[in-house]
Protein backbone atom coordinates (compact mmCIF):
# COMPACT_ATOMS: atom_id res chain seq x y z
CA UNK A 1 0.00 0.00 0.00
CA UNK A 2 1.41 3.37 -1.03
CA UNK A 3 0.60 6.12 1.43
CA UNK A 4 0.46 9.79 0.58
CA UNK A 5 1.93 12.37 2.90
CA UNK A 6 -1.61 13.21 4.05
CA UNK A 7 -2.24 9.52 4.86
CA UNK A 8 0.95 9.42 6.90
CA UNK A 9 0.12 12.61 8.80
CA UNK A 10 -3.43 11.36 9.47
CA UNK A 11 -2.08 8.03 10.78
CA UNK A 12 0.48 9.81 12.94
CA UNK A 13 -2.29 12.03 14.31
CA UNK A 14 -4.38 8.94 15.14
CA UNK A 15 -1.45 7.35 16.95
CA UNK A 16 -0.68 10.58 18.80
CA UNK A 17 -4.34 10.96 19.84
CA UNK A 18 -4.36 7.40 21.11
CA UNK A 19 -1.14 7.93 23.03
CA UNK A 20 -2.36 11.20 24.52
CA UNK A 21 -5.48 9.51 25.87
CA UNK A 22 -3.43 6.72 27.43
CA UNK A 23 -3.65 6.83 31.20
CA UNK A 24 -1.09 4.64 32.96
CA UNK A 25 -2.89 5.26 36.26
CA UNK A 26 -5.57 2.87 35.00
CA UNK A 27 -3.30 0.04 36.14
CA UNK A 28 -1.27 -0.62 33.01
CA UNK A 29 2.48 -0.33 33.37
CA UNK A 30 4.33 0.82 30.27
CA UNK A 31 7.82 -0.54 29.71
CA UNK A 32 10.47 2.07 29.06
CA UNK A 33 10.86 1.10 25.40
CA UNK A 34 7.12 1.59 24.83
CA UNK A 35 7.25 4.97 26.52
CA UNK A 36 10.03 5.99 24.15
CA UNK A 37 7.94 4.77 21.21
CA UNK A 38 4.95 6.79 22.42
CA UNK A 39 7.10 9.89 22.76
CA UNK A 40 8.65 9.41 19.31
CA UNK A 41 5.21 8.91 17.70
CA UNK A 42 3.98 12.17 19.20
CA UNK A 43 7.05 14.05 17.97
CA UNK A 44 6.80 12.49 14.50
CA UNK A 45 3.19 13.54 14.14
CA UNK A 46 3.93 17.10 15.21
CA UNK A 47 7.04 17.28 13.01
CA UNK A 48 5.18 15.96 9.94
CA UNK A 49 2.41 18.51 10.39
CA UNK A 50 4.93 21.33 10.88
CA UNK A 51 6.88 20.31 7.78
CA UNK A 52 3.72 20.13 5.64
CA UNK A 53 2.63 23.57 6.81
CA UNK A 54 6.11 25.00 6.18
CA UNK A 55 6.07 23.65 2.62
CA UNK A 56 2.62 25.17 2.05
CA UNK A 57 3.82 28.54 3.36
CA UNK A 58 6.95 28.40 1.21
CA UNK A 59 4.85 27.63 -1.88
CA UNK A 60 2.43 30.44 -1.03
CA UNK A 61 5.45 32.76 -0.87
CA UNK A 62 6.56 31.63 -4.33
CA UNK A 63 9.25 29.07 -3.51
CA UNK A 64 9.63 26.61 -6.39
CA UNK A 65 9.28 22.86 -6.06
CA UNK A 66 12.91 22.59 -7.17
CA UNK A 67 14.06 24.70 -4.21
CA UNK A 68 11.79 22.89 -1.75
CA UNK A 69 13.12 19.57 -3.01
CA UNK A 70 16.69 20.80 -2.65
CA UNK A 71 16.04 21.82 0.96
CA UNK A 72 14.38 18.47 1.74
CA UNK A 73 17.04 16.43 -0.05
CA UNK A 74 14.67 15.11 -2.72
CA UNK A 75 13.99 16.10 -6.30
CA UNK A 76 11.33 18.62 -7.33
CA UNK A 77 8.93 15.95 -8.61
CA UNK A 78 9.11 14.02 -5.34
CA UNK A 79 8.52 17.20 -3.32
CA UNK A 80 5.51 18.11 -5.43
CA UNK A 81 4.14 14.56 -5.27
CA UNK A 82 4.50 14.44 -1.50
CA UNK A 83 3.24 17.93 -0.66
CA UNK A 84 1.48 19.21 -3.78
CA UNK A 85 -1.98 18.07 -2.69
CA UNK A 86 -2.05 20.94 -0.21
CA UNK A 87 -0.55 23.46 -2.62
CA UNK A 88 -3.82 24.58 -4.21
CA UNK A 89 -5.17 25.70 -0.83
CA UNK A 90 -2.33 28.19 -0.33
CA UNK A 91 -1.46 29.78 -3.63
CA UNK A 92 -2.74 30.91 -7.00
CA UNK A 93 -2.11 28.53 -9.93
CA UNK A 94 0.28 31.04 -11.52
CA UNK A 95 3.16 30.36 -9.08
CA UNK A 96 6.30 28.84 -10.59
CA UNK A 97 7.03 25.15 -10.34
Amino acid sequence: MKWTHADTVDRCDEIADHMESFDPSEGEVVPGVEYLLIRAARRRSADAAELAESVAEARAAGTTWARIGEILGIDAAAAEQRYGHQDSRHQPASHAR
